[in-house]
């Protein structure tokens, strides 16, 4: 539903008192959740940077003309819990619920790779997770870009967390308990008047200059940008819940489709045959159930509004997020933990550092006069070559005071405090690479490394929830704005025989063929895509093809053989040419036994053999005759 602009300007939607949008986006920008989530992710981020110094710091280690040197340690644990999830590369897994499913389940799991790899989804659930390891949280978002409305095309988007406001009262990982979902990009007048023509710029600033100061900003003077809010909230409505009679199928229906579907009803809906047919009116029970609506606006201005296009009733949008603190739910990341440990490491090491250059040196101490050649030893003590020369009867007139002893508690406070960072993020020695002793055995190492594993169970398990979330969402989208000619064109020939397996629906009967006929009878699932994974598949296809000969095709190995496609051609190749030459020959054996019967027979038991021979080919022919046109009739 698009509101033109120029309709709404000067309608001020700001409802103090009860649940308007603009009520909820003031609220979640003062929540308590938001307040302490931002403040702590920019702090976190700042950190990891190595910016770890605030200016009251940095002000007193100047005026005591001491270095802020930063002994970053936060940064390389970070890095290694990206990476280790970099590493372990998945791919989703679409799990039929019913044996009739599997061909479906196949042909969207073709699908579902192609899309993947298309918006590279993959690479941005992994730079969700990054920032939500560094900050707390971060977002993926899924939609449809209509720049060419006859062929919309799905997208993705990450959001970061300071990008997006979410009901503060909300508890759920995958947000199903909130009310709404406040997306936000700061645009610049161009971008604003490329998008919404109608776009009053004048007008817009002279409301937003002149609100009052409860009003959320919405305009950045300095930098000269507009802010462009997203809101995806729920929705309740009246709707009517009863038994259809033509398919004994619970379903609803809002009040005024019900009233029509009743004197449908009535009156008889038609048959195939030409006649009508009544049925009785069902029993009603009125309910309210929840809807997905989205609006896009600015200020007081509504660009877009209505209920969610799409067909699945949760946001289009994944959550990923790291720890939740219970006392002010506000999301916190992997760095949050790790600061107060890092400042300590910094101030011993600071403090170690100067003392170890500001102690007094070791000073000779002498009676004047005992040193005949003092000036030559300030300038030369440290030669291999020097010596010192004694006055007369002076041997025992000077000597050696040594340098103090640093206290060892220096060095001993910051080991336990990068310990205590390597115990709080999971990141042990083992995990870095690093060897603390030669001698300690492989079993122990593998142990102590799946033990630094359980301590990120929360972080990974949040990290898998999110990617099999996005999954589903990105299956729903394929469903409803993915034609069947465009899956076709991916898939090629193997598709479109999935898709015919999947054709025992009735062709008479709506959703015939359609991908969408079996959305509930599929689940969403992943598996590690590795190597050894398809070096197994070919492995056990290819003894099974050894021990039952001619039963699994040539193309079904080399697909899953890791070799070049100008090799698997040339495979391909001589594998036709070998059938051919085994059919010719086939022919030509069948061709010498009935010349042999034939000279075994009289001319009238030949002919009738001849005869027979003729029939059976004729008939062969006209078999694969009916079939070419049935499949040319179902297509």
């Amino acid at each position: 539903m698009n509101i033109p602009a120029n309709e709404l300007m000067g309608i001020e939607e700001v409802m103090w008192g009860g649940d308007s949008i603009l009520q909820w986006l003031r609220d979640a920008e003062m929540s308590h959740p938001e307040t302490c989530f931002r403040k702590e992710s920019m702090e976190d981020y700042r950190f990891y940077a190595g910016k770890q110094d605030s200016q009251d710091v940095l002000q007193k280690l100047w005026s005591q003309k001491r270095p802020a040197t930063v002994y970053n340690e936060v940064k390389p644990k970070i890095d290694m819990l990206v990476g280790l999830a970099a590493q372990t590369k998945h791919e989703p897994h679409i799990v039929p619920t019913n044996a009739g499913s599997e061909a479906l389940s196949e042909f969207m799991l073709h699908a579902m790779k192609h899309y993947r790899k298309k918006l590279k989804i993959t690479r941005k659930e992994l730079d969700c997770f990054e920032h939500t390891v560094k900050s707390g949280r971060s977002l993926l978002h899924f939609y449809i870009d209509k720049e060419n409305p006859f062929e919309p095309q799905i997208k993705a988007k990450r959001f970061a967390g300071r990008d997006f406001y979410l009901d503060p009262q909300s508890t759920e990982y995958d947000m199903s308990d909130a009310r709404f979902l406040i997306l936000q990009s700061w645009l610049p007048e161009s971008t604003l008047k490329s998008r919404y023509p109608n776009f009053d710029i004048s007008a817009y600033q002279a409301y937003v200059l002149g609100s009052s100061a409860d009003l959320p900003v919405f305009f950045n003077e300095a930098r000269k940008l507009y802010r462009l809010c997203e809101a995806w909230y729920t929705k309740f409505e009246d709707v009517v819940w009863f038994i259809n009679p033509l398919s004994n199928n619970p379903e609803w229906l809002f009040p005024k489709e019900f009233r029509i579907f009743v004197q449908a009803c009535k009156e008889g809906f038609p048959m195939p045959d030409g006649s009508k047919k009544q049925f009785p009116v069902p029993e009603m029970v009125m309910s309210q159930k929840k809807f997905i609506w989205y609006r896009i606006f600015s200020g007081n201005i509504v660009f877009e509004e209505g209920r969610s296009p799409y067909k699945f009733d949760i946001f289009p949008s994944v959550l990923y997020g790291a720890y939740r603190n219970e006392d002010t739910n506000a999301w916190f990341g992997h760095i949050t933990v790790m600061k107060d440990p890092q400042r300590a490491v910094n101030t011993m090491k600071r403090q170690l550092s100067h003392l170890l250059q500001t102690l007094p040196k070791g000073i000779l101490v002498h009676e004047t006069g005992a040193i005949l050649n003092i000036d030559e030893y300030e300038r030369r003590s440290a030669d291999p070559g020097f010596h010192m020369e004694l006055a007369m009867n002076k041997m025992n007139a000077y000597k050696f005071e040594t340098q103090p002893q640093i206290s060892p508690i220096y060095s001993q406070f910051s080991a336990e405090c990068s310990q205590s960072m390597k115990d709080t993020s999971g990141i042990q020695n083992e995990m870095m690479g690093q060897e603390t002793s030669s001698r300690t055995p492989g079993v122990t190492v593998h142990m102590r490394q799946e033990t630094s594993l359980a301590v990120l169970f929360i972080l990974y398990d949040n990290y898998r929830e999110s990617r099999l979330t996005g999954d589903l969402i990105l299956m729903n989208l394929i469903q409803q704005y993915a034609p069947q000619n465009i899956l076709m064109q991916i898939q090629g020939p193997t598709g479109m025989q999935l898709l015919e397996i999947n054709s025992q629906l009735n062709p008479d009967n709506p959703g015939y063929n359609d991908i969408t006929a079996g959305s509930f009878d599929l689940s969403i699932d992943e598996v590690m895509e590795t190597a050894s994974q398809r070096q197994m598949v070919l492995q056990v296809i290819s003894d099974y093809s050894r021990n039952n000969p001619g039963v699994i095709p040539a193309d079904v190995i080399l697909e899953y053989a890791d070799v070049p496609y100008s090799v698997k051609a040339k495979i391909r190749e001589a594998a036709a040419a070998q059938a051919e030459a085994a059919q010719k020959e086939a022919d030509r054996n069948y061709e010498l036994e009935l010349l042999k019967i034939l000279a075994k027979v009289d001319a009238t038991t030949a002919d009738k053999i001849i005869t027979e021979r003729e029939i059976d080919l004729k008939g062969m022919l006209m078999q694969v005759q009916e079939r070419q046109k049935q499949k040319a009739i179902s297509a």
